[in-house]
């Protein structure tokens, strides 16, 4: 049964809203859900008092947390089909600075997503950790901080980084410029609802 939440209006039903009533609905605290999705107590609460935005990869973690999927939080554009024209960008609709652009189209047996990210200046994307998978990042324009375990770089424009998600990473934009990367990871972001081979 869908959760109450999913009959509010739009401006009612935010990323912080779900997220609080979903967590509340399966009897999880705050530092539980925490746990269980590699996040911090103070980010998860500050997400569903809508003072901090989880990024989409965020998201993901979340969502398998609360024993849902990422379409609990957003409603992802419908492909049309297997092309995507420059002159017909496909938009996640999240609430969120950071602008996602969606490349791929639910093919079947889908592997793989693709996202154009557009991070404004003294914005970035919170630090993540999957368990499985693999994320690559490729700076389109303007300049990025990444960081991937330990380790600390700064990213240009012809940059990349290719890293499995089992290591926790981050990426901050903060240059004075926008900043837009292309991502290409696994596993795949929007799970087909409908496609008998998608176990997500």
């Amino acid at each position: 049964m869908p959760s109450p939440a999913r009959n509010q209006s739009p401006i009612e039903r935010s990323i912080g809203s779900l997220l609080r009533a979903r967590r509340q609905e399966v009897g999880l605290t705050l530092q539980e859900l925490a746990d269980r999705s590699d996040l911090s107590a103070a980010f998860i609460s500050q997400a569903e008092r809508g003072k901090a935005t989880p990024s989409i990869v965020s998201l993901i973690n979340i969502a398998k947390a609360l024993d849902t999927d990422i379409n609990y939080f957003i409603t992802p554009p419908c492909p049309t089909s297997l092309v995507r024209r420059a002159d017909d960008p496909q938009y996640v609709d999240i609430d969120s600075p950071v602008v996602y652009k969606r490349l791929d189209a639910a093919i079947r047996n889908q592997r793989m997503s693709a996202l154009i990210m557009e991070i404004p200046p003294g914005t970035g994307l919170p630090k993540v950790h999957r368990d499985e998978g693999e994320d690559f990042f490729y700076v389109l324009e303007g300049e990025v901080e990444q960081s991937i375990g330990d380790e600390t770089f700064t990213l240009g424009c012809g940059d990349s980084a290719h890293h499995n998600t089992q290591i926790d990473h981050e990426v901050v934009n903060k240059s004075s410029k926008l900043a837009i990367l292309l991502w290409v990871g696994t596993p795949v972001l929007f799970p087909s609802r409908d496609d008998p081979g998608d176990t997500g």
